[in-house]
C-alpha cells in the first residue's frame, strides 16, 4: 500500500540533495527496541510500517521477529530469520530448527512451513516468495515460489551456487551467483531465463540486493580498487553511488521512486546509513534534528512511504530504528536549478519545482483530511 506521505518526502530527499543539509529535519527516529546480543537487526518493512528482522535473545538463539516500538520485539514463532514482510502482514524466513535450514512463512500468528529446505529471503505483495533452495546435490540453488508451485531459477552459466535476494511486484527476482572460483555476480530472472547484469564498476565480483517496480536493481561491486561500492542498474551495466569519504558503501533497498538506502564508511572507518536519489548521496545523519542524540550506522530497507528501518547507536546502546518522514518539505519561493542529468530510473525525471508543487497539494489534502 502506498501512503501519500512518500511523495512530500521524497521531495524533501531532492531538494536536500539539491541545497545540502535542510534546515528542518526531514526524519524522525522510532526506537523499535534493543537488539540484544549478537549480529541481529530489521531486514524489511512493509507499506504500512512493519518491520521484520532477527534478533539474537540472551540465551544466543535467533529469533525471527517483528518490531513493534516495544522494549522487546515481538517473536513471530520460529527460530532463525524473519527476512521480509509484504502489505498483507505475510512474513517470510528461514527456520534454523535442528540445525536444518527450511523456508518459512507466517501470516495472522499462524507459522507455516513451505517444505522447502533453504533459505527464504524475499515477499512481494501478491505472496511471491524468493531465496535460495538446497538441491539434491547438496547446491544451493535460486527459488521462486507462488501458490504452491517451486521453480528452481538455476544459476547464470559456469556458477554453482545462487540465491534470490529481492523480488518486486510483477515477480522478477535479482539475486547473487557464485562460479567455482568465488567470483559472484548479479542476476536478474523473470522466472523463464536468468540474466547477468555486467559488473561495470572494474571488479570482479558483485551481489544484487534489491529490485523495485521499474526494474532498477541496487547492491554492491567491486571496484578497481577491489573496494566494494554501491551501485544501482537498470539493466545495462552499473552507476556507482559513490562514498560518503571512506572506501566502500552497500546498497540495500530501493523503493519504486528510485530512493536507494544502505551504508557507507567514512574516513575514519566507522559507518553511517545513507540515502540516493537524483544522483546525490546523502548521509541520513544529517537529516535528522541536530538534538536528536542518534547515529545511524546501516539503513537496510525502504517502503514506498520513505519509511527507512535500520540500526542506529543512542547513548551507546545499538538499536533497531524506523526513520519515519517528519513533515512536508520547505517550499522555496524559487526552485533550484535541477542537477546535472545521471543515468537514473524514469521516476526521478521529474524537476524540483513540478515535485514541490506536487508535495504542496498532498500535504494540504492531508491536513485537510486530519492524516
Amino acid at each position: 500500500m502506498k501512503h501519500s506521505r512518500g511523495v512530500w518526502s521524497l521531495v524533501g530527499l531532492w531538494l536536500a540533495g539539491c541545497l545540502g543539509a535542510p534546515a528542518d529535519p526531514l526524519y524522525s527516529v522510532v526506537n523499535l527496541g534493543a537488539l540484544g546480543t549478537g549480529a541481529a537487526m530489521p531486514t524489511a518493512v512493509n507499506g504500512a510500517g512493519v518491520v521484520s528482522g532477527v534478533w539474537t535473545d540472551p540465551s544466543g538463539q535467533q529469533q525471527a521477529v517483528s518490531f513493534n516500538g516495544q522494549p522487546t520485539p515481538q517473536t513471530l514463532g520460529w527460530l532463525g530469520q524473519a527476512n521480509g514482510v509484504n502489505d498483507t502482514g505475510t512474513f517470510i524466513g528461514t527456520s534454523l530448527a535442528n540445525n536444518s535450514p527450511s523456508v518459512v512463512e507466517s501470516s495472522g500468528g499462524q507459522v507455516k512451513s513451505l517444505g522447502i529446505s533453504g533459505y527464504g529471503t524475499a515477499i512481494n505483495n501478491a505472496g511471491q516468495i524468493g531465496g535460495g533452495m538446497i538441491t539434491a546435490n547438496g547446491q544451493v540453488h535460486a527459488f521462486l515460489w507462488s501458490s504452491g508451485s517451486l521453480l528452481d531459477v538455476g544459476t547464470l552459466t559456469g556458477a554453482t551456487w545462487s540465491s534470490v535476494y529481492g523480488i518486486n511486484s510483477s515477480g522478477q527476482a535479482v539475486g547473487t551467483s557464485m562460479a567455482g572460483n568465488g567470483t559472484t555476480s548479479v542476476f536478474v530472472s523473470n522466472g523463464t531465463s536468468v540474466q547477468a547484469i555486467a559488473n561495470t564498476l572494474g571488479g570482479a565480483s558483485a551481489h544484487g540486493m534489491s529490485i523495485n517496480d521499474s526494474g532498477t536493481v541496487v547492491g554492491n561491486a567491486q571496484t578497481s580498487s577491489r573496494y566494494p561500492h554501491a551501485f544501482l542498474s537498470s539493466g545495462q551495466g552499473m552507476v556507482d553511488l559513490g562514498t560518503l569519504g571512506g572506501t566502500q558503501s552497500y546498497a540495500y533497498g530501493i523503493n519504486d521512486a528510485g530512493l536507494v538506502v544502505g551504508y557507507s564508511l567514512l574516513s575514519d572507518n566507522t559507518t553511517h546509513a545513507f540515502a540516493y536519489l537524483g544522483g546525490v548521496l546523502v548521509d541520513l545523519n544529517t537529516w535528522l534534528p541536530a538534538s536528536s542524540g542518534w547515529t545511524l550506522g546501516a539503513a537496510y530497507a525502504v517502503n514506498n512511504s520513505g519509511d527507512i528501518v535500520g540500526v542506529g547507536t543512542l547513548n551507546n546502546q545499538l538499536y533497531a530504528v524506523e526513520l519515519v518522514p517528519s513533515g512536508p518539505p520547505a517550499i522555496m519561493a524559487e526552485a533550484p536549478a535541477d542537477p546535472a542529468p545521471v543515468p537514473e530510473p524514469g521516476a526521478l525525471l521529474l524537476s524540483a519545482t513540478g515535485l514541490a508543487a506536487i508535495a504542496t497539494i498532498v500535504w494540504r489534502r492531508r491536513r485537510a483530511a486530519g492524516v
